[in-house]
């Protein structure tokens, strides 16, 4: 069993290895034909929008608890699907306003709608692959999702002559859509949409909401600092430097939480809890003392990398202009172990 998991995580870290490099030689290629300051408000407009959907995010731990526990979908679905529309009312009432005027984007309102749109409905199916542990569907579905997003910005960019941030919306708005349709035809041959409807508020849906915002605030207390910073670099610091913090230092962080944090509440979470509540506490034991020696290795290289080379490093494969994102690496690099720790805490702190 416990070499099974590992084999899970491993898998997951090396499929989001290739999805992670391929996203971000697309970013280091948008740095060349797009304007560092369209980025810059493009990738702060994305942040402000998954901030606002953090909400969904903090549901997945808890539906996979939950349906664990009850093996029914329906109610567990149909109580998401209500936080949904309520998120997605508000971000359409408060925060698009606020990224079409206060960052002064010139990009007409059905991008930023439809950009918001193709987000809730990515979050929406793939919290079901967690719930419904579909393990192969969502390893493909990281697999494509940096390819479509290729493929959408090539095809809005060089055959429709689409430039600047149009062209980055409509290629975030219909890789997710696409996405999304694959998640839902592959997930349909196993699982079915269950039919809307009033969920009844038992105690166990009680304690499913209950648990479910819980894991929103502390999902977003760890997210929210990076959020943050994008505000605060947006408000205090000039558009060249919010660039250098958007195109590299916040990818660069992302891309190593993506490769080995999500996998965490991806693959060990639903073990864990099904390790719980089988009460094999000598097995969540080992599983504990290896993920805190993983996360040693794993930040001891990356912060000594940044450390020597991570000037070098940037200057290679990133125009000069960004040079400066060095110095702001650098010192997250040396904080991402508790990243990790933390990440492994909740989990287990969720599957029980």
């Amino acid at each position: 069993m416990k070499s099974n998991i590992r084999k899970h995580f491993y898998t997951a870290i090396g499929i989001s290895l290739f999805s992670v490099l391929l996203g971000f030689g697309l970013k280091v290629y948008l740095s060349m034909v797009i304007d560092k300051e369209s980025l810059a408000l493009y990738y702060t407009a994305i942040d402000i929008f998954s901030f606002s959907l953090l909400l969904l995010i903090g549901f997945r731990s808890s539906m996979v608890v939950s349906y664990h526990k009850t093996h029914e979908a329906g109610p567990i679905l149909n109580i998401f699907r209500y936080f949904i529309v309520g998120a997605l009312l508000l971000s359409w009432a408060l925060v698009i306003p606020y990224v079409k005027h206060g960052l002064g984007m010139e990009v007409d309102y059905w991008y930023l709608v439809a950009t918001i749109l193709s987000m809730t409905l990515f979050l929406y199916l793939s919290n079901q692959l967690s719930m419904y542990r579909l393990y192969s569907v969502m390893n493909r579905s990281r697999f494509l999702e940096p390819l479509l997003s290729i493929f959408w910005f090539g095809a809005a960019f060089y055959l429709s002559g689409v430039e600047g941030m149009q062209a980055l919306f409509i290629m975030s708005t219909m890789a997710s859509f696409s996405i999304s349709l694959y998640i839902y035809c592959v997930k349909s041959q196993t699982t079915k949409e269950p039919v809307l409807k009033s969920v009844i508020i038992d105690s166990e849906m009680r304690d499913f909401i209950k648990k479910s915002l819980i894991s929103t605030l502390e999902f977003s207390s760890g997210m929210l600092l990076i959020y943050l910073s994008v505000f605060f670099f947006n408000h205090y610091y000039s558009i060249h430097e919010l660039g250098d913090f958007q195109v590299v230092t916040k990818p660069v962080l992302m891309a190593m939480i993506t490769l080995f944090v999500f996998p965490v509440f991806q693959f060990l979470l639903p073990e864990l809890s099904k390790l719980y509540f089988e009460k094999h506490f000598e097995a969540i034991r080992e599983l504990k003392r290896w993920f805190y020696t993983f996360s040693l290795t794993v930040s001891v290289i990356f912060a000594s990398t940044f450390y020597f080379f991570g000037q070098q490093i940037i200057l290679s494969v990133f125009p000069e202009t960004y040079a400066g994102a060095y110095l702001y690496l650098t010192h997250l690099s040396f904080f991402f172990i508790f990243i990790m720790l933390n990440a492994f805490q909740v989990a287990y702190i969720k599957s029980s």
